[in-house]
């Protein structure tokens, strides 16, 4: 029924060409099936013949050599011109499937016996000069000797039957009714052969065609030029479909259509294969193709023709994602943000499933029930390749129910930190700070830890504000009210929704650092689950109270401590230094001491100064007496 259909289709679109698509194969070579295209009709067994085509053998034979393509190619009045050469007398009814197995095994058994020469069959003077009412076509002895020869070296018997022309009424002659009865065994005992034979004006087949096959042997060179003009005309009709299909989707979506936008983007790919489709459809028409391959040429053609529907559908699915995701906009929950993509993906799997049983259905005729119960006893051993995908589809239903995340939140899995951009059957998409994409097997967030940023209900700001160690008292009692005042300022409060009630910034004057004053502050931004209130809003917060903090210790005179090292020169008008030294008494050095040169402050602890060393003062030994010194002694001073 299916075939039928498109068959119908494609006859609208190419209502000239169509007809040869329509014939079934052959029952000698396939059984025709309940979904054949054309309907059966019964063809009379002896109709009248025009007298001009069946007055000798010889009119005969070349009547049925010109009809035989248009009859192969589907034209009814070629087949009835060829069945009108047959005495169809001992078959009886004859459908139009048999009718064309007929014409396609005769001329398939002329084409093996070689060359037919006009003067070596009989016309209307030699019938009428020796009185003849029978002519043997084949075998004749001289010119089919070689097939005697030939067929042993094939492995094949000899051949099993004859082809003879009798005169049914005076003038004309049709192949007998003998010969028609057994032209299925007679062409299956020589068909090994190859064809020797090709109609046509010169009536011979080059050496070339002949060992490339019937297809290139009875197609002339302007038919392969045809096909070739036919498909590139296909190529460029779907590429121009296309591009104008594209271009139109663009100008309604600048007018805010979204819907036909979507539709027209997505059949502008199906539309190009289509018609891409139908230019080789076209072009195959103008070449000879054998039922064998005819019915497979049909099938790729219905195949490319059901992907192009498939397509068109499997795209449209974007219709039904994009009403999901208006109607995600319109409430709070992000629970329908992650059942959009879950819903589209499975609509997909489906249509996938489903076009693939239409295709091995119909085009290919598989038997889907024997495949269907095959999948139970792979079902094992796919089940043990597939454990991960497996676990992620159980992680991905427990990221589902149990929600530790949605889409458009920000977390931190594994040191990386970005928001959930898309939550699938095998993993989730994470865009990270940095604008990379991290995609994470749903199975992972089984076992690991998550942490939700966007779930917090405020951020904890604790800063630490330190001023100089020499900072007076009052400027430091100064220091921690401007600081109070400015988180109590109504403007900050209303920005950062303060709870002055339960959770009011605290600010404290609470450590003695090494190289500074501390005052710890400490407030809660509130996020009040509000959208529009992100990590963004509130860093802009902090750089208020920053500017503020910075501007109000610049006027009140209080500077902000740094880890520091001071060093004090002793020329340093802002720090002069006073040194008391008693350095009286020192051989060598003056009254005055000379001036220091370095000093370190430690912190809480007094300057220390850095002298000169001093000069050792001059030692003088006693003098001694000689008698002191012992014998030998000198004495020295």
């Amino acid at each position: 029924m299916l075939r039928t259909c498109l068959l119908w289709i494609l006859l609208v679109l190419a209502a000239p060409i169509s007809g040869a698509w329509g014939q079934p194969e052959p029952a000698a070579e396939a059984p025709a099936t309940a979904t054949s295209a054309a309907p059966e009709a019964e063809t009379p067994a002896a109709e009248p013949a025009p007298s001009p085509d069946l007055l000798s053998p010889r009119d005969t034979v070349f009547t049925f050599l010109e009809a035989y393509p248009g009859a192969l190619e589907g034209r009814a009045d070629d087949l009835r011109r060829a069945l009108s050469t047959m005495d169809l007398s001992k078959l009886g009814a004859v459908s139009e499937d048999r009718a064309y197995d007929l014409v396609f095994k005769l001329i398939n058994v002329i084409d093996r016996l070689g060359e037919v020469k006009h003067e070596e069959l009989p016309g209307v003077d030699e019938v009428a000069d020796a009185g003849i009412h029978r002519f043997i076509f084949f075998p004749r002895t001289v010119v089919h000797n070689w097939i005697w020869e030939k067929l042993p070296e094939l492995n094949s018997g000899p051949p099993n039957g004859r082809i003879e022309l009798v005169e049914i009424t005076p003038g004309k002659w049709q192949f007998s009714a003998t010969t028609i009865e057994g032209l299925d065994a007679l062409y299956e005992s020589i068909k090994v052969l190859p064809p020797k034979y090709i109609p046509g004006e010169d009536g011979v087949q080059s050496n070339v065609a002949e060992q490339l096959g019937s297809t290139f042997a009875r197609t002339f060179w302007w038919n392969w030029f045809t096909l070739l003009a036919c498909i590139f005309l296909g190529m460029v009709a779907g590429k121009v479909a296309q591009a104008s299909l594209r271009r139109v989707g663009e100008q309604l979506e600048q007018r805010h259509r979204s819907v036909q936008a979507l539709i027209l983007h997505d059949a502008a790919s199906p539309a190009s294969l289509t018609l891409m489709t139908i230019g080789i459809m076209v072009g195959l028409q103008f070449i000879y193709l054998e039922p064998r391959i005819r019915d497979f040429a049909w099938k790729v053609l219905l195949f490319l023709f059901l992907i192009a529907a498939g397509w068109f559908i499997f795209n449209l699915v974007d219709l039904i994602d994009l009403a999901l995701r208006r109607a995600a906009e319109k409430t709070e929950s992000n629970l329908d943000d992650m059942v959009a993509p879950l819903v589209r993906k499975t609509l997909r799997v489906f249509l996938v499933i489903v076009f693939s049983i239409v295709v091995l259905q119909n085009v290919f005729e598989l038997n889907i029930t024997g495949f269907l119960a095959s999948l139970g006893i792979a079902g094992l051993a796919v089940s043990l390749a597939a454990q991960d995908s497996v676990k992620n589809l159980f992680g991905s239903l427990t990221v589902f129910f149990d929600q530790p995340f949605t889409v458009g939140q920000a977390i931190t899995f594994d040191g990386n930190t970005g928001a959930v951009e898309e939550i699938g059957f095998r993993s989730t998409r994470i865009r990270l700070g940095n604008g990379n994409l991290l995609t994470v097997p749903n199975m992972k967030f089984i076992d690991n830890k998550i942490e939700n940023i966007s779930a917090r209900p405020s951020v904890f700001r604790e800063m630490n504000v330190t001023i100089t160690c020499d900072t007076p008292p009052e400027k430091i009692e100064q220091a921690v009210e401007i600081l109070r005042g400015i988180l109590r300022d109504p403007q900050v409060v209303e920005d950062g929704r303060f709870d002055m009630e339960k959770s009011p910034p605290r600010i404290f004057f609470d450590n003695f650092n090494a190289d500074s004053l501390n005052i710890k502050v400490q407030y809660w931004y509130q996020f009040e689950s509000n959208p529009e209130r992100t990590y963004f809003t509130y860093m802009a917060h902090a750089e208020q109270i920053n500017l503020r903090l910075a501007r109000a210790f610049a006027e009140a005179g209080i500077e902000f401590a740094f880890p520091t090292r001071t060093l004090f020169l002793a020329g340093d008008p802002q720090r002069k230094l006073t040194i008391d030294a008693n350095v009286t008494g020192l051989p060598g050095l003056d009254a005055k001491a000379e001036p220091e040169t370095k000093r370190d402050e430690p912190s809480g602890g007094e300057p220390r100064v850095e002298r000169p060393a001093r000069p050792e003062p001059r030692r003088t030994e006693p003098r001694r007496n000689d008698s002191d010194l012992g014998e030998g002694g000198k004495a020295y001073t």
